[in-house]
């Protein structure tokens, strides 16, 4: 049996994003109750040690980050910057492979039926401001695998909680009574595989940390993660970024510009939101003839960027955030008459599978290759 390293906290403040609000004039915050007795675990993700809450069936969570418990692990792991387009998927960790983007850059969602009417219209006013400014679009599911359920917590807080990008069918998001626009708009930027802006390998050249002001407990939000899935340079306008009070066990500030300016809290998103996500989430589609036509072929320790396609051994593929998708073989001139998913039966943590047992998630299919790597086969829906 593993061991777990676990940290007692005599107080732990558990949300991150919405511990504030702010008006024409001043920055506030909202503390949420302490919370006495919460245990956390030291988990691995990307590489590096991060604190987590275990709130049970195999979530763990992060501040306002939510983990499917195969994104983490109890040992180390190299993340390989440069993984080949073919490279299969250790089944001892699962399939979800750290952080997965959402096919056809659309994010299928479930409105659960504890909403209230303001909830509602909170979250399609910030789809809308995803839709209207990027490529990202949203459709209510209808019989997808993949989706988020968005329901609410039943917390009296400006604050949110929300899945890390696609997590198949146990894709959350968590909202607070009073949550706003620009919380909820945070939190999509999550589901969408957008790590905390502060944590980026650059963020020193640009702000600086008080760690003498974080909240116990709250330290790793602030750790520096040299293998950040956020596209671009660091951007001190991102809707991801935290405001200079967030996570404030004193009410100084926990983060400033290097110049001394207070971060506000972001509503809206910045430009640098639109182009990192229009890069990761690309327009356009591949039409009719060769669905390789004008794709250059994988290099070999070339950086590619989350959302590039190149060809590989005769199919086209798409890199995600840790790894690369097939998305179909090259030369498709006719379509295929059938889903390469149908009847094939979703993952399960549960299960234990032999070599040729295909499986679906996250909108692709898979295979278990005979030296117990998954496969990833294509994308449902061809």
């Amino acid at each position: 049996m593993k061991t777990k390293k676990i940290i007692n906290l005599v107080k732990l403040t558990a949300l991150s994003l919405g511990l504030f609000v702010t008006s024409c004039t001043t920055e506030d915050f909202e503390k949420a109750p302490d919370t006495n007795g919460v245990e956390l675990v030291e988990k691995y993700f990307l590489g590096d040690l991060i604190q987590v809450e275990d709130i049970g069936n195999g979530t763990l969570k992060w501040g306002d980050i939510l983990f499917d418990e195969a994104q983490l692990s109890d040992e180390k792991i190299e993340f390989d910057a440069f993984p080949e387009p073919n490279q299969g998927i250790d089944a001892k960790l699962g399939l979800a492979s750290r952080v997965r983007k959402w096919s056809n850059n659309t994010i299928v969602y479930v409105l659960d039926n504890s909403l209230s009417s303001r909830q509602r219209d909170v979250t399609f006013s910030s789809m809308n401001e995803w839709i209207n400014k990027t490529n990202v679009r949203f459709k209510e599911r209808t019989n997808e695998s993949s989706y988020v359920t968005i329901r609410n917590s039943g917390r009296n807080c400006n604050c949110a909680s929300a899945s890390l990008g696609d997590q198949g069918s146990r894709g959350t998001i968590n909202m607070g009574v009073r949550t706003g626009v620009g919380v909820m708009t945070h939190e999509i930027g999550h589901t969408l595989g957008y790590l905390h802006e502060q944590n980026r390998s650059d963020r020193d050249q640009f702000v600086n940390i008080f760690p003498e002001n974080i909240q116990d407990g709250a330290i790793s939000q602030f750790r520096v993660d040299n293998n950040s899935v956020n596209p671009g340079r660091f951007d001190v306008e991102s809707i991801m970024i935290y405001s200079s009070f967030t996570f404030s066990k004193n009410g100084q500030p926990v983060m400033l510009e290097k110049d001394g300016s207070r971060i506000p809290f972001r509503s809206t998103l910045s430009a640098g939101d639109i182009a990192g996500t229009n890069q990761l989430y690309p327009g356009g589609t591949t039409g009719g003839g060769d669905t390789c036509e004008g794709v250059d072929e994988w290099v070999s320790g070339r950086q590619y960027n989350v959302g590039d396609r190149v060809t590989y051994q005769g199919s086209l593929y798409e890199r995600d955030f840790s790894s690369w998708n097939r998305i179909a073989e090259c030369d498709t001139t006719t379509p295929t008459p059938t889903d390469i998913c149908d009847g094939v039966s979703a993952y399960s943590r549960n299960r234990n599978y032999s070599p040729g047992d295909k499986v679906t998630y996250a909108g692709y299919l898979f295979e278990l290759q005979s030296n117990f790597r998954w496969s990833n086969k294509g994308r449902c829906g061809n």
